[in-house]
């Protein structure tokens, strides 16, 4: 994990300023909001340098993006299929793994890289747990926010089930591959409408519907014989 420059936790005002309006910090009492940054360090990275490598994150410290992206990728290690979420200024990663503290095996396929340059606050998991516990209001906060996160996959999910283009996406993005030239996500041959319909186990009319309804929105456009994918995070969500 290398970055371009490591600072010490910046503690006062400013930082948590930054801190007070990122859920779940918002409206947290100034005392919280400077214990909270007490233990937070702050972390640049340039875009495209990695954060944790395939396999390094072990869910000590999860991050808080203060400006910029990050990508995070996950590999499901038995079908090799991966699943790519970007994490924009004012986004948390890892936070439900700090507070629920899984068996690290869970998370053994992560990778983290800076989509855009970025600035982090890493904040180590013990001791957030720890103030967590004993200041109730940071407590609630994190279990709104959470729950806000669980109610949102959920209905998302359920709305995904009743429609066959979930599927045929979740199929794309098996076949999207990043550039190594110009960092653009892409897929460089598209399947035929059939096979996509094979694979995603509906019928060729729900397939090309749904590639026409993916160009029609902007998510991704036409790069004959393949497609370019302009918006990862929809495409992510669409298949989820």
């Amino acid at each position: 994990m290398t970055a371009v420059s490591i600072q010490p936790a910046e503690i006062g005002p400013s930082q948590a300023q930054v801190l007070s309006r990122i859920a779940p910090f918002e409206d947290l009492p100034e005392a919280v909001l400077s214990l909270l940054s007490d233990q937070s360090e702050t972390r640049d990275y340039s875009a495209g340098q990695t954060v944790f490598s395939l396999g390094q994150y072990d869910g000590a410290e999860f991050l808080v993006v203060l400006s910029g992206a990050l990508r995070v990728s996950v590999t499901d290690g038995a079908t090799g299929a991966m699943l790519i979420e970007e994490v924009s200024q004012g986004g948390i990663f890892g936070l439900e793994i700090a507070i629920a503290d899984p068996d690290p095996s869970m998370f053994q396929q992560i990778a983290v890289t800076a989509e855009k340059d970025c600035k982090l606050a890493l904040i180590d998991a013990a001791e957030f747990k720890s103030l967590a516990a004993n200041r109730p209001s940071l407590m609630r906060n994190v279990a709104i926010h959470l729950a806000s996160q669980l109610v949102a996959q959920r209905f998302r999910a359920m709305g995904a089930q009743a429609a066959p283009e979930q599927r045929v996406y979740a199929v794309l993005l098996e076949c999207v591959e990043r550039d190594a030239v110009s960092g653009a996500w892409k897929i460089d041959k598209m399947p035929k409408h059939r096979e996509l319909a094979d694979r995603a186990g509906v019928d060729e009319a729900a397939a090309a519907g749904a590639i026409a309804a993916l160009i029609q929105e902007g998510v991704a456009q036409r790069n004959y014989p393949g497609l370019i994918v302009n918006d990862m995070s929809r495409l992510n969500q669409l298949a989820s």
